[in-house]
């Protein structure tokens, strides 16, 4: 018996020992995984910022006459991507969910309050989505035109050149020809549609903001192919090789998340589906956030208006009152577009460089800010734009570039304000094109807390100024007769006359 139990204990502490030794290996073990990926991510985001050091350095140090390659793509997450990784950060975008928990709470309440039910109606973003379908149609057509129509001009381009050495230039010429009056209409049949079937907001926004991407795209794709089709033409060698993309190369960047062609793009191995719904859910969730911020802060505020003549006071009180939900805004389209929707598009194509933003909330200038809050926009001015009127004003000077970049970014800003809104006030343009443009070159430059502060107050001033301008506008051309003449609608409204609309908690607005 006693050996028996011997033999008992001996292998109870033969098993606990193992069960320790186990336990220590997979310890050590991931221990050794969390310090490799650690290690990894430490080298990644070293080469990420050598590689941008590298850049601004060889920007500085350049001399007028040259200017360097604007992206390197490489495999990198977003910013916040990485920063939701650390518990502190996340906990700070579970405040904006609580927030908006407690929106839906207290509109349910007033609903149950009010009118003794719960609506679900949704009559805004109904309204804002209105011909939703007839948008999604003149989307595929667009989309049928920039994939085929434009890829098949520039195949044949590129195949039957050769056959006209000796004019050339006549050839060249009709082609461009071609090319500057498709992008004409491409212009001008979307806008055209937008007026005559009366869009909603969303709808009208699906339109605009596709327009101007496919024709950032299609201009991307010709000005990068055209150099090497010209550089085949003038070798003095027999092998003059057709020169042409494959159209999948051309297909998937109409698609990839960038509007700077390449013909490859550094690939993820895999698809995580998990986090592209993850993706797709946050950017409804903002949908849904920028309706309760109208019903809660916006239509109570202008609907009150309607009792009083707007005197100066109160156009000011009014706009502090609109400085936080036209902060919303602002976050809410960078997080739901530039982060969620980006990046779950990026996911579904396997593509692996998500710099969508840099760390625009840590800018000391609006020159900073211009660059690092939107860097897929910003890609694109400057290799086609900036570059080429740098060169072409002789490489002396960057002020004149860095103009024609701010202003041509206004015009289309306020291109897709009038035809959003539907009526002619160009205050994005003044606030873009000639504020910021005035705060770019004349605010200094300079690191530091204080010019951070005060690039956020002069921000959230602006977006508090932009939606009480566009909210008063969009309720004076409801409320106000009239004329229908061509003075009378680029003539604002807002100032002119009293607004009348009845104030209802779930009066309809334009915006």
């Amino acid at each position: 018996m006693e050996s028996t139990a011997t033999h008992t204990n001996d292998s109870q502490w033969i098993n606990q020992e193992t069960e320790k030794i186990h336990a220590e290996i997979l310890s050590e073990l991931n221990h050794f995984e969390s310090a490799l990926n650690k290690r990894f991510a430490q080298f990644k985001n070293t080469v990420t910022a050598q590689q941008e050091k590298t850049l601004e350095t060889s920007l500085a140090n350049a001399s007028s006459h040259q200017i360097t390659e604007p992206r390197v793509f490489i495999s990198r997450n977003s910013i916040l991507t990485d920063l939701f990784k650390i518990s502190h950060i996340r906990g700070v975008r579970n405040v904006f969910a609580a927030i908006l928990i407690i929106f839906v709470i207290q509109v349910t309440l007033d609903d149950i309050i009010q009118d003794g039910r719960i609506n679900l109606q949704f009559e805004i973003m109904f309204e804002s989505f209105a011909n939703l379908h007839v948008a999604l149609f003149i989307w595929l057509l667009m989309m049928l035109s920039t994939s085929i129509v434009v890829f098949l001009g520039f195949y044949l381009w590129t195949k039957h050149r050769n056959d006209y050495r000796k004019t050339f230039k006549f050839y060249d010429r009709i082609w461009l020809s071609i090319y500057i009056t498709y992008m004409i209409l491409f212009l001008a049949f979307p806008s055209r549609e937008i007026t005559k079937h009366k869009f909603g907001v969303a709808s009208s926004i699906v339109i605009l903001l596709e327009q101007l991407r496919q024709l950032m795209k299609v201009h991307a794709f010709v000005r990068e192919n055209v150099p090497k089709v010209l550089s085949v033409a003038e070798r003095k060698t027999a092998d003059k090789k057709f020169v042409c993309p494959d159209f999948s190369q051309y297909l998937y960047f109409l698609f990839a998340p960038t509007l700077i062609y390449r013909d490859q793009y550094p690939r993820n191995p895999a698809i995580r589906w998990d986090f592209v719904l993850q993706m797709f859910g946050q950017v409804i969730a903002s949908v849904f956030y920028v309706y309760y911020v109208v019903v809660r802060f916006c239509i109570p505020t202008f609907g009150s208006l309607n009792q009083e003549e707007i005197t100066l006071s109160i156009f000011v009180s009014v706009i502090f009152n609109s400085i936080m939900p036209g902060s919303l805004f602002l976050l809410l389209g960078f997080y739901g577009f530039l982060h969620c929707w980006l990046n779950a598009f990026a996911e579904m194509l396997r593509f692996a460089d998500r710099m969508f933003y840099k760390d625009w909330w840590n800018s000391t200038s609006f020159a900073a800010y211009y660059r690092t809050w939107n860097v897929v926009v910003h890609d694109w001015l400057y290799t086609y734009v900036y570059r080429e009127i740098y060169v072409l004003t002789g490489q002396k000077s960057r002020t004149v570039p860095a103009i024609c970049v701010i202003l041509l970014s206004a015009v289309f800003h306020e291109y897709v304000a009038v035809f959003t809104l539907g009526f002619f006030f160009p205050v994005l343009f003044f606030l873009f094109g000639v504020v910021g443009l005035t705060f770019l070159l004349l605010l200094p430059r300079h690191s530091g807390v204080a010019y951070n502060i005060l690039m956020w107050v002069l921000l959230l001033v602006g977006m508090g100024v932009q939606s009480t301008l566009y909210f008063m506008e969009s309720y004076a051309r409801k409320g106000c007769p009239r004329n229908g003449t061509f003075w009378d609608e680029i003539t604002p409204g807002s100032f002119s006359c009293r607004i009348t609309l009845p104030s209802s908690k779930h009066s309809k607005i334009d915006l």
